[in-house]
């Protein structure tokens, strides 16, 4: 069974593309019981719903170790944290209309400071978030993400279509381009991500190191980009993306 740990802003949703594609109906997008917060009542409610259950993947899969899981891969993605807030204000302004200030929001908006960690850990827990990257099977690194699907595939425990089209990106970075050319900005933001920059550099530093070694690929090396799809239109994905929306989500939203 994958968990898929989905960490805003750290290319999440174009893996959860290959997740979904791969599995059709079998994956559940754990989003869609709107909950703050993805459960056992929850996972054990999935089994029956998903009949061949693969992979629960979501933004709302806190803490994932509280879940009692058969054979469970457990795997994220991280992303150097300054780019990974910068990314997620551009979007909230663009996406969400957001008009509060990129200081503001690091003030104010709790999403901004040391998300990584928190939602790993389900609190401001370093070493219980390390313990977390120490227990997952797989670490991906949003800077290497072809390199770290290079290695997911020799170490995930099935075959999985990891060809894929990248999702939720704007084609105008220029706002995250204005904050990065901003000292000022960027020390805000480490100021405020202080627990997800340890955690990244352990990430990078000891955990990524280790997976590409089991995986017989060298972290430095490059690897040709699987982004192969010009469209979305798959099978398995469109299937997925129907039975979790009209058909999941629904059914949570009467159950809840």
């Amino acid at each position: 069974m994958i968990v898929f740990l989905h960490i805003p802003k750290t290319a999440g949703s174009t893996f959860q593309f290959i997740l979904e594609n791969s599995f059709g109906v079998s994956a559940c997008h754990t989003n869609h019981t709107k909950k703050k917060v993805f459960g056992q009542a929850d996972f054990d409610f999935a089994k029956k719903f998903f009949l061949r259950l693969r992979s629960i993947a979501g933004h709302n899969l806190i803490d994932p170790l509280n879940i009692s899981i058969p054979n469970p891969f457990y795997m994220t993605f991280l992303r150097e944290p300054v780019a990974r807030v910068f990314s997620q204000y551009q979007d909230s302004v663009i996406g969400g209309g957001n008009q509060l200030s990129f200081e503001e929001c690091m003030r104010t908006v709790e999403i901004y400071e040391n998300l990584q960690v928190k939602l790993i850990a389900g609190g401001r827990n370093l070493d219980k978030a390390k313990f977390f990257l120490e227990r997952c099977d797989f670490v991906g690194l949003t800077e290497k993400f072809d390199l770290s699907l290079a290695v997911l595939k020799q170490v995930a425990p099935c075959k999985l279509n990891l060809n894929y089209k990248k999702r939720r990106f704007h084609r105008d970075n220029s706002i995250k381009r204005s904050l990065e050319n901003d000292d000022r900005m960027k020390d805000i933001a480490r100021e405020h991500n202080q627990l997800d920059i340890e955690l990244y550099s352990f990430a990078v530093n000891e955990i990524f190191p280790k997976l590409c070694a089991k995986a017989g690929v060298n972290p430095s090396d490059k690897v040709a980009s699987r982004e192969k799809y010009a469209t979305e239109i798959h099978l398995k994905f469109l299937m997925c993306k129907y039975y979790n929306m009209l058909l999941y989500r629904q059914i949570c939203k009467i159950v809840k």
